[in-house]
């Protein structure tokens, strides 16, 4: 926490993450942020802009400073006896997906792949009916979407109805960042300290990290060969890139950071790239971006670009605000309500901060009157 610095440390404890603290920072970008605290232009650059281009994604000039306070605040002041991540030991895939999907089934669900959403068929009355897929029609007492900003724009697009509603039109002001995800295979073990690395300086809005699947993931424990993956994030510039040209410029960067990269040979490898990929929160996106419930009584929203007071942030975020969509239509239709875990409490020395700091907020809105 000493990194913050005591100026900073007072914007992330004055960050409720209330519909207040949003507006109140969501127009003032994070370098801006920064430099009004007082951050050094060196702690900038080698702490601060490192951990918002893998954390938001973008250089600090392109994240908005309500984004950065709570991407700061879930991960490193709510969290600081555990500041840590679990990685998943396989695919997200293989993991979670596939046992939850036999869940689904053996509770009678049904999961159909491959069947992309055109439209959302609303009534007279304005409610849901049911998701159109092409020429297929499913008929539904309410609907939960859980697709990318990216993902419901192209819904919209397309939509002979969601078009009808301001709020589904303004998502067009919202927009991703592209990302670029790397595996390769090497024919031989390289020692790599560490099994996860964030990375910055190669290029100057990009940042990126490598992981050591040999570490983390199951089924490459015993692999003889080291297997890395490397993922690029606001990876716009990388994109156009050829396969060969992508995988020779991640060996030298992987070169850069350890040199026994260097004389290993890549015998395998694969390139997926991402177009607006993830959430980009840019300045002033705040006020387009959607809560749970919609203008459409039956139709919830979930995903990291929700809006939700619950504080937790990306892949976390994603996952609560799926519950809380979940548990808005059992309030609705019965049933057992999912149990969603609160983020950890804040430090006593913090809460004391927090109440303090609200206090003065609340005073100095009577003194230009007074005077």
């Amino acid at each position: 926490m000493c990194v913050f610095g005591v100026p900073l440390l007072y914007s992330v404890i004055d960050f409720d993450n209330s519909h207040e603290a949003w507006q109140r920072y969501d127009k003032m970008t994070a370098r801006e942020l920064f430099k009004q605290y007082g951050v050094s232009e060196r702690l900038y650059k080698e702490s601060f802009e490192p951990m918002l281009l893998v954390g938001l994604f973008a250089p600090g000039e392109q994240c908005s400073a309500a984004a950065a306070l709570g991407m700061l605040y879930y991960f490193i002041l709510a969290h600081q006896p555990d500041f840590d991540v679990v990685w998943c030991r396989g695919t997200v895939g293989e993991k979670i997906f596939k046992p939850w999907i036999a869940e689904i089934d053996q509770a009678g669900g049904i999961v159909l792949t491959n069947m992309r959403v055109s439209d959302i068929v609303i009534d007279e009355t304005e409610k849901a009916t049911g998701v159109k897929c092409g020429e297929e029609f499913f008929a539904a007492d309410a609907i939960i979407s859980s697709v990318s900003i990216t993902g419901m724009k192209k819904i919209v697009e397309n939509s002979s109805t969601l078009n009808n509603y301001a709020q589904f039109r303004n998502l067009s002001n919202l927009k991703g960042i592209d990302v670029l995800a790397t595996r390769l295979w090497f024919d031989r073990k390289i020692n790599i300290p560490l099994p996860s690395n964030a990375c910055f300086g190669f290029d100057v809005t990009t940042g990126w990290t490598f992981f050591d699947l040999n570490d983390l993931h199951d089924e490459y424990q015993n692999e003889p060969n080291s297997v890395i993956e490397a993922d690029f994030y606001h990876a716009n510039q990388l994109l156009p890139m050829s396969d060969e040209q992508i995988i020779n410029k991640v060996h030298r960067d992987l070169t850069t950071c350890i040199r026994g990269f260097g004389a290993a040979k890549v015998t395998d490898s694969s390139v997926i790239r991402v177009k607006e990929g993830v959430t980009h929160f840019f300045p002033g996106s705040y006020q387009n971006l959607l809560s749970a419930k919609t203008d459409i009584p039956n139709l919830y929203m979930s995903g990291d670009w929700i809006v939700t007071r619950h504080g937790s942030w990306s892949q976390e975020k994603a996952y609560v605000t799926g519950l809380e969509a979940a548990n808005l239509i059992v309030s609705k239709f019965g049933g057992s309500k999912a149990n969603i875990i609160p983020i950890e409490p804040d430090e006593p020395h913090i809460q004391v901060a927090r109440t303090i700091n609200k206090t003065v907020r609340n005073l100095t809105q009577f003194l230009p009157n007074f005077w």
